[in-house]
């Protein structure tokens, strides 16, 4: 990590993680930064921060539904609630890290771009392979490589490693950045990102 990037921990079973996805990668190009992606489970932080899933709260779960469709539509994007929610996307997680294993940091937002899309936007099954390997394969990735080392232990340490690393810095929901160390919490902090990276900056 360089003194001019910022870290983006998400799950893509976290609505709030896929908002801030698709705005991420154009906050990095305005501020001159870069934006380090942190697939992690959001379940485990959940569980260790004593937090838990909005899904389970039924008021909070109505307006979840809401406020999700109110920020699709502020920044331009297709949303479909998805039937499955909560999500199990403990296979989308790893085949993230399995596609930075093989393919650098940089495949990292063209993947979750694709896996975001098919569970928020078209209400896809996430946990099933073959959706799995098509979002592979419209993110340009040969899916066969990737779903052969998905379940590897390599790539399950490296999740693991990515959701203590969380932990230990008391994340206890998605989307969270780290920008100096600093965490924000929430796609509605963007611009609290977005001024702290300006200030470092100036």
């Amino acid at each position: 990590m360089t003194d001019r990037s910022f870290e983006f921990f998400f799950d893509i079973a976290s609505g709030y993680s896929w908002l801030a996805a698709t705005q991420v990668e154009a906050l990095a190009r305005r501020t001159g930064s870069v934006a380090i992606w942190r697939p992690f489970s959001l379940g485990f932080a959940f569980k260790a921060s004593g937090n838990e899933t909005p899904a389970r709260i039924p008021a909070k779960a109505e307006w979840l539904t809401a406020d999700l469709a109110r920020w699709a539509k502020r920044y331009g994007i297709a949303y479909t609630y998805p039937s499955r929610f909560p999500i199990a996307s403990m296979g989308a997680l790893r085949l993230l890290v399995a596609a930075r294993r093989l393919h650098g940091d940089e495949a990292l937002p063209r993947l979750a771009a694709t896996l975001f899309d098919a569970a928020w936007g078209h209400d896809r099954d996430v946990a099933d392979p073959l959706v799995l390997a098509r979002c592979a394969q419209d993110a340009g990735f040969d899916p066969e490589p990737l779903l052969a080392i998905v379940d590897a232990p390599e790539t399950k340490a490296e999740l693991k490693a990515n959701t203590d690393d969380a932990i230990a810095r008391k994340v206890f929901g998605a989307p969270a950045f780290f920008v100096d160390g600093e965490l924000h919490w929430g796609n509605d902090r963007l611009d609290f990102v977005e001024e702290a990276l300006r200030a470092r900056a100036s």
